[in-house]
């Protein structure tokens, strides 16, 4: 085979699939609740384009049952040259044209079928006239902006990230081709335990419990308010606390500081309390030592989030809280140490993956030393310490997905042989020798999630969700219930996506790997499955940054006027009156974070081709073999992350309706 010509072909494809990509404007959606009922606008296809036939669709379901309306009367028209600005001063009962939409279906939808014939920007409006039969005068009027292009037009912006990533992509294998034979050099860097200060810190046995007391009483207050203040996520302070600040935030730690929040977790503490004061000292049952219970966990309870809303729901969430706790408290009481955290907490396996791109670690100075010493104090304590909580043995420590910087290795090793330091950024992708299939498996799965999770909260959703639900054979299985056919659909893209397409598009890279270097050359599917699963980190971590930074820098300010809210009504202070305008206004100019999410996608996709360069060379005989076992995988993700950037060039909605 001539590598040369491959490498060619690679580069073209990539190419043909930038051109081929479609960015699209934003799709406007408006969903309306008029008395007992809910109304979604949106249209088909998106985006809308010149002389292609469109369909302007009308959704209208119960609130109650979410059970569609027949027989309503809906009516639109169709304004051009529109400016967004025209809609403050707009007349929405004036006396306009309008054309009958029909009902198209059993499932509620009304359409009406057009062309438009010039680019630009157009503001529909729908008048609907009845609903079941029930006449509505005046009629209830609604509307909404689209944009329609011409024909391969690129939306601007757009294309220029694209290109960046594309020019990325080919220069990352012109270095990679260029040094594959240059070894890096690597550095121990500053020892943080030679400063003083954080070395008392990181000895005292009273500033671990110093952070995670308040935390638990902070836990406890936002559990009673779920279940007891308003039930509108918008303005109980709990869904805003847990779900804007902290979830949005603490997903950044996991990049930078590793599993610095499990060091001060209250749910950990409980568990970890909970097993000293019963002496626990029954081992987690060897079959489940590893990370799939907590992989399944995570992806169980996104599915949940997915179909009913925990984060918009308090209640819900205080439930979750409370179930979560219940369940570290029970594996405290028969297991020891922090077997919760290891090997069952839903966000502990998550957070493990992505620490390894954190640039901290904490690992042993010397490996001699360790070595000549037999009692290994760091694990099993002393009087000192209690030893590592979550069974790690610091010599043979490789990696930061367990390590949560208790200190208690710290406070027990007699030797004075542990540092912790900066390092570069991702090192452990490829300097672990602890790779394995459930690693590699959620590494691969959280892209997948991430893309989902992101697709089920942007504008375009509710037609992307139509157009899925039509292919639903609901007539075949005798299922009428819409909201039925709705959670089935979701729940097959959702796994379907997360367990099965993202991870099959990778296991065919690493066959396609194993064919390009030949059969001498590789270790079968399932372990270059594994070796370059791990340079998909940054793919999936990428999403979760960008993702999360605008639901922060967006909706954030609604803390303010909910914390306000908390105080003046439970307490006798008076912390003036909330401004829920803060919940809706912006922390950050749209173009500015538009750029921010974009930087992120460029800056992780860098690290993510590096990373699989690394991997190669270290995992092939050569580096000849290494470059060619690499190509399919600097593909995908190619791929994965383009559709990581089309898909947030879409307007996402807030995570609670305020």
């Amino acid at each position: 085979m001539n590598f040369n010509k491959v490498t060619q072909n690679i580069l073209v494809l990539l190419l043909l699939l930038y051109v081929a990509v479609w960015p699209g404007p934003a799709l406007a959606v408006n969903t309306l609740l008029v008395e007992d009922y809910q109304i979604q606008l949106f249209t088909d296809p998106d985006p809308l384009i010149v002389g292609k036939e469109a369909f302007i669709i009308a959704k209208i379901l119960r609130s109650q049952d979410s059970a569609p309306v027949r027989d309503a009367k809906i009516f639109f028209s169709i304004r051009d040259n529109f400016q967004t600005k025209e809609i403050e001063a707009l007349d929405l009962t004036e006396n306009t044209t309008y054309q009958a939409a029909r009902e198209v279906d059993e499932f509620g939808n009304y359409q009406l079928k057009t062309t438009f014939k010039d680019p630009g920007s157009y503001f529909i409006q729908a008048a609907i006239k009845a609903l079941e039969g029930k006449k509505l005068n005046p009629p209830v009027t609604v509307g909404f902006v689209v944009t329609v292009t011409a024909s391969g037009n690129l939306n601007l912006k757009m294309a220029l990230v694209l290109l960046v990533i594309l020019s990325i992509t080919i220069v990352g294998i012109y270095l990679i081709n260029v040094r594959r034979k240059i070894a890096p050099v690597g550095s121990k860097g500053l020892n943080f335990l030679d400063i003083p200060w954080i070395n008392r810190l990181l000895q005292s046995k009273y500033f671990q419990p110093f952070l995670q007391v308040p935390l638990l009483g902070l836990t406890a207050i936002l559990i009673i308010l779920a279940f007891v203040d308003i039930q509108d996520s918008g303005k109980n302070m709990s869904t805003m606390l847990i779900w804007i600040i902290w979830w949005a935030g603490i997903i950044f730690t996991f990049a930078l500081v590793g599993r610095m929040w499990c060091f001060m977790c209250p749910v950990g503490a409980l568990s970890e309390w909970t097993s000293r004061i019963f002496k626990s000292h029954r081992l987690f049952p060897p079959k489940l030592q590893n990370m799939w219970l907590a992989n399944f966990m995570f992806i169980g309870l996104t599915w949940l989030d997915i179909q009913i809303g925990v984060v918009r729901s308090p209640m819900v969430t205080g439930s979750l809280l409370i179930g979560i706790t219940v369940v570290a408290v029970l594996v405290g009481i028969f297991f020891q140490r922090r077997s919760f955290c290891r090997y069952l907490c839903p966000i502990g396996s998550l957070i493990g993956i992505y620490s390894m791109f954190s640039a901290v670690e904490l690992r042993s100075k010397d490996f001699e030393i360790c070595r000549n010493h037999k009692n290994k104090d760091c694990y099993v304590g002393n009087k000192k310490g209690y030893g590592c909580p979550m069974f790690e043995l610091i010599p043979a420590m490789d990696s930061n997905n367990l390590c949560n910087f208790c200190g208690e290795c710290i406070k027990s090793c007699p030797k004075n042989n542990i540092t912790l330091r900066f390092r570069p950024f991702f090192k452990d992708a490829w300097t672990t020798g602890k790779r394995s299939l459930d690693e590699a498996a959620l590494a691969v799965a959280l892209v997948g999630v991430s893309i989902f999770v992101t697709g089920d909260m942007l504008a375009p959703w509710a037609g992307w969700m139509e157009s899925a639900m039509k292919l639903f054979p609901a007539k075949q299985l005798g299922i009428t219930y819409q909201y039925t056919v709705e959670v089935v659909t979701k729940s097959v893209l959702y796994f379907g996506v997360s367990l099965f397409l993202i991870p099959g598009i990778i296991l065919l890279a690493a066959a396609l790997s194993n064919k390009i270097v030949g059969i001498k050359n590789h270790k079968g599917i399932k372990q270059t499955f594994i070796n370059f699963g791990y340079m998909f980190i940054p793919i999936g971590l990428s999403m979760h940054l960008a993702h999360n930074t605008g639901h922060l820098l967006n909706e954030s300010g609604g803390i303010v006027p909910a914390f306000q809210r908390v105080i003046n009504k439970y307490t006798p202070f008076f912390a003036g009156v909330p401004d829920w305008n803060l919940a809706v206004t912006t922390l950050i100019d749209p173009p500015v974070l538009y750029w921010i999410q974009m930087a992120l996608f460029i800056v992780f996709y860098i690290f993510a081709l590096y990373a699989g360069y690394r991997l190669a060379i270290n995992n092939y005989s050569n580096s000849n073999t290494a470059f060619k076992a690499l190509m399919p995988m600097i593909f995908v993700s190619f791929v994965l992350i383009v559709t990581n950037i089309y898909l947030l060039n879409f307007p996402m909605a807030p995570r609670h309706i305020h």
